[in-house]
């Protein structure tokens, strides 16, 4: 890490140790916040939200939530906001730290992927648009130092058409020298594979988008407009749905984030937007509107055809996810405009006004699974999550068959059952291997962070 990037991450501690001391911070000492919202690729009511405290899954188009701590998924000992991704058979895919996390049973059962993928940490996820039985991983994992001791990774992609089942290297590992951040996946050329990634320090740092149109056989290295005194990292945010050569690239940096777009490829790029920070982008169906935002910026959106781009709602922008005709936002209801008071939000006009989805205090409890969950982690952490969300319900959670407490989120009563087909959820949700709790203090979160400014975590990525 360059020692610009380590000074914005030591940053970061501070402002996470002064939320150590709010009776409303979380245990890993950030305050409660979504940054990525997926969707079921073939049953829109199933939506799975990531926060700072764990995964939060509805199965009725957000009108309850469910909680799944992170310590059920496989992680919680680390500062981290794993990239997740829902196959076309309800299996969810967690890429963490630790490993490659897999529940095919809607969140219940996880367990790690052994093999070449043991231990992996893991990049980016992304399911196929066109086949979405497909998901691929992004691997990368530091095996050492070259001469000059920089440090050399091997970071490749592996691939399961089955779900998440089985697993498999696809194509060839990406340059060793590069620190990936981000794969994305064509829908309209299923050959068609973009990686980014980021090497050198200081003056020397080059950003790279990594082109494959032989599904990783070969990776072309290609420049990313990036200033190497304020830009961090760049991030593929996502391919054009009808053009495999058309991308958009946002570059991270200390005062500013860029959103670049090119139409050949990464042979070149254009800026069309440059806001103070962007955290989430989105495209419609056919790719024919863009839309993107930030904490302090509002919402932006964009013409393809002429590439300008419109503030249409001050919203706290966390994430953005277009699913049909309807935009989703994270956001954080702390902040201002009262119009925005979500953490949730869904839009039928473009995003100038949204419908609160989920609040901070609408979680009805842990995730009610089949089988004895009465040990399980997530409900011993319980007690302590709703007092930190002000959730003040104590109704239980149900029986085990999805059923919950009232929910503050909208409509509340109990939940309807898993849509589209989808099994009932087999067993509890009980840890895989990982300790309890999170970072403790600010030497701790430092590491962390430093870490995440590694990885340069972001929800910006795709639709």
């Amino acid at each position: 890490m360059s020692p610009r990037s380590l000074s914005v991450a030591l940053a970061l501690a501070l402002g996470a140790a002064i939320s150590l001391a709010s009776p409303a911070a979380h245990a890993n000492g950030r305050f409660p916040a979504a940054s990525q919202l997926v969707i079921s690729p073939t049953d829109p009511s199933f939506l799975l939200l990531r926060t700072t405290y764990g995964f939060l899954v509805s199965h009725d188009g957000g009108t309850t939530w469910d909680w799944i701590c992170e310590t059920a998924i496989g992680y919680g000992t680390n500062v981290e906001d794993p990239p997740i991704a829902i196959t076309a058979n309800g299996t969810i895919v967690a890429g963490m730290q630790e490993g490659l996390g897999v529940s095919s049973n809607l969140g219940c059962d996880w367990h790690f992927v052994g093999g070449a993928l043991d231990k992996q940490p893991i990049v980016d996820v992304v399911v196929r648009p066109d086949a979405p039985h497909t998901v691929l991983v992004l691997a990368s994992q530091q095996t050492g130092t070259n001469d000059a001791g920089d440090p050399v990774y091997v970071s490749q992609v592996f691939q399961s058409i089955d779900d998440g089942v089985t697993w498999n290297k696809l194509g060839v590992p990406i340059d060793g020298s590069y620190i990936v951040e981000t794969l994305e996946v064509a829908a309209s050329d299923p050959h068609r594979l973009y990686a980014s990634g980021v090497k050198g320090a200081g003056a020397s740092t080059v950003a790279t988008v990594f082109v494959s149109t032989n599904d990783g056989a070969l990776w072309t290295p290609r420049a990313v407009p990036f200033d190497p005194v304020n830009d961090r990292a760049p991030f593929v945010s996502g391919v054009d749905p009808t053009n495999a050569d058309r991308i958009y690239v946002r570059t991270s940096g200390t005062t500013t984030n860029a959103l670049h777009m090119s139409i050949n490829a990464g042979q070149s790029f254009t800026t069309p937007l440059t806001l103070p920070l962007i955290l989430g982008f989105a495209q419609s169906p056919d790719g024919a509107t863009i839309y993107a935002g930030g904490p302090s910026s509002g919402l932006y959106v964009g013409d393809r055809a002429t590439m300008t781009f419109t503030k249409k709602s001050d919203v706290s922008v966390g994430c953005l996810t277009r699913s049909g005709a309807k935009l989703f936002s994270c956001s954080n209801e702390k902040l201002p405009p009262d119009a925005f008071k979500f953490i949730l939000g869904e839009s039928d006009d473009e995003g100038v006004t949204f419908v609160a989805r989920l609040h901070m205090n609408g979680l009805r409890g842990p995730l009610a699974c089949a089988g004895d969950a009465s040990e399980s982690s997530c409900i011993a952490q319980w007690p302590a999550l709703k007092n930190t969300l002000g959730i003040e319900d104590d109704a239980g959670r149900g029986s085990n068959d999805g059923g919950g407490p009232k929910s503050d989120a909208g409509g509340g009563g109990d939940a309807a059952p898993p849509q589209g087909g989808a099994s009932t959820p087999s067993c509890g949700c009980v840890a895989t291997p990982a300790d309890a709790g999170g970072i403790a203090g600010l030497v701790g979160l430092v590491v962390a962070l430093v870490l995440v400014a590694r990885r340069g975590a972001s929800s910006a990525r795709r639709p």
